[in-house]
């Protein structure tokens, strides 16, 4: 099942669960005090007087037939019937007249402890003032009524009974009707709830979903191989920041996967151009010493002659085994590196005067300036700075295109280190191919008119970097690049 219909699923199965126990529980409080609420309700009921009571009260003090007797006319005796009202006479705790119901007769027994506040009653009060006023009292749920006693004792009563049944009854429905009212009423409730709960489920889903489905199906592209469709996203931000990483990440793997070819095409070339650069020196080589051996070379300058050509092509080839030698170590980082305090400008000044003296004027000339008396000496690896500067000889004297070279080579202070910077007075490099020439088997001159393998400047890169220092390049009337050399390793 997908994972949006799981998450559904359990947000409604959790809230109804909920519901329904809440329901339950409020249902069990219910039905667990449903003795005790009737108790209270039905003494509630009990103590309630009778609607009619104040008239009866009234009709009872002004109704009576005459000082000489306790009896009500008929006119007042059927109206109290009509209320509900049962009338007696009653004397000495005896009913003489009057109802001969057993509660009248008991009630009887009781009235004058009512009326002297030993028994279990209420007295509610009195109506008129005086003769024979009334006094209402409440016994169990009945309303009574009764007149003062007369000059024998006896008095007239009106005694309203509650019909208990009809009571307990009410008392059931209502409480029944309580139960079906919180029963519909939470019914209700849940099912809006779940409505609810539903919509903004379902809201909430499509939040989350949308994009774990997209990113699910960049994966998939990415699987593919098509890295050059993005993910389109607006929403929540930190969906939104997942995807700029995911997309941020296919373009990284892309160029890494652009550059990788770009090296890979480079290496065929450097392979192939080096095994061409090799196979030239070799010629030159195999044929010198076959013309010996033949006897072309028949005297001793001819041989002397052959020799010094075929070894001067055993040092060309020696130079470029010795650059593959470097840059493999340089890739497995087993290229050592040994540091000292140098002062560069001493050092370029030497290097300067070897090359001079070893260089044809009119192929290559020197214009060094240092600036300041004493510059400051910096952590350097000699034998890195001369494969620096050697490399860097190397590349102007191949791709500056005029003769003679001119080499203007500077060596100044910087606040945190000292700057080399090596000029030529070539041709430059194009401007769009400048930022490239660093890059690893990367040569301007794709035709190869050139012996190179595209080496030299990364190595200078490599090493400038293992000294903590960094290298650019730009074009002024030549090719300028600037070395920093930090003064702290």
């Amino acid at each position: 099942m997908p994972l949006k219909k799981r998450m559904f699923g359990w947000n409604m199965t959790i809230l109804i669960a909920a519901l329904f126990s809440l329901m339950g529980i409020i249902l069990g409080v219910a039905v667990l005090f449903e003795d005790s609420l009737e108790r209270q309700i039905h003494g509630l009921s009990l103590a309630r007087l009778e609607p009619h009571v104040t008239e009866a009260a009234q009709l009872m003090e002004n109704g009576l037939s005459g000082q000489e007797t306790v009896w009500l006319k008929e006119d007042g005796l059927r109206l109290l019937e009509e209320w509900g009202y049962q009338t007696a006479v009653i004397r000495k705790e005896q009913v003489i007249s009057g109802s001969g119901d057993e509660a009248m007769a008991h009630l009887a027994e009781v009235l004058e402890e009512l009326r002297a506040g030993t028994a279990d009653g209420e007295p509610v009060g009195n109506q008129g003032d005086g003769g024979r006023g009334t006094e209402i009292l409440v016994y169990h749920g009945a309303t009574i009524v009764r007149t003062a006693p007369g000059e024998d004792g006896a008095f007239f009563a009106a005694v309203y009974f509650p019909e208990e049944g009809d009571t307990d009854s009410s008392l059931r429905a209502s409480f029944s009707s309580f139960l079906g009212a919180v029963l519909l009423i939470g019914t209700g409730a849940i099912a809006v709830l779940v409505i609810l709960a539903a919509f903004f489920t379902r809201r909430m889903n499509r939040v989350v979903m949308e994009p774990i489905e997209l990113l699910t199906a960049g994966a998939g592209r990415v699987k593919e191989g098509v890295l050059d469709e993005d993910i389109s996203y607006q929403g929540e931000a930190e969906f939104e920041q997942v995807c700029r990483a995911f997309n941020e990440m296919q373009r990284t793997i892309l160029e890494d996967q652009k550059q990788r070819a770009r090296t890979e095409q480079a290496r065929t070339d450097m392979v192939t151009g080096i095994s061409h650069d090799l196979r030239t020196p070799l010629t030159s080589i195999r044929g010198y010493i076959k013309g010996i051996l033949d006897g072309v070379a028949d005297t001793d300058a001819r041989r002397r002659t052959y020799l010094q050509t075929a070894y001067e092509a055993t040092e060309e080839m020696d130079v470029l085994l010795q650059k593959l030698f470097d840059f493999s170590r340089m890739e497995s980082g087993q290229m050592p590196f040994h540091l000292v305090k140098v002062d560069l400008g001493e050092y370029a000044a030497a290097y300067v005067a070897q090359k001079e003296a070893a260089a044809d004027p009119d192929r290559l000339k020197f214009r060094l300036t240092i600036s300041g008396e004493y510059l400051p000496e910096v952590p350097v690896d000699v034998e890195q700075v001369r494969r620096i500067l050697d490399n860097l000889l190397e590349n102007s004297l191949k791709y500056a295109g005029t003769v003679p070279v001119q080499v203007d080579l500077e060596v100044k202070e910087e606040e945190k280190g000292i700057l080399l910077v090596w000029k030529d007075n070539g041709q430059g490099v194009p401007e769009e191919k400048l930022g490239r020439i660093f890059e690893r088997f990367y040569r301007c001159d794709e035709s190869r008119k050139e012996k190179g393998s595209g080496v030299g400047l990364y190595v200078v890169k490599y090493i400038m970097e293992r000294l903590g220092g960094w290298v650019k390049a730009e074009n002024e009337n030549g090719l300028k690049l600037t070395l920093f050399f930090p003064k702290e390793a």
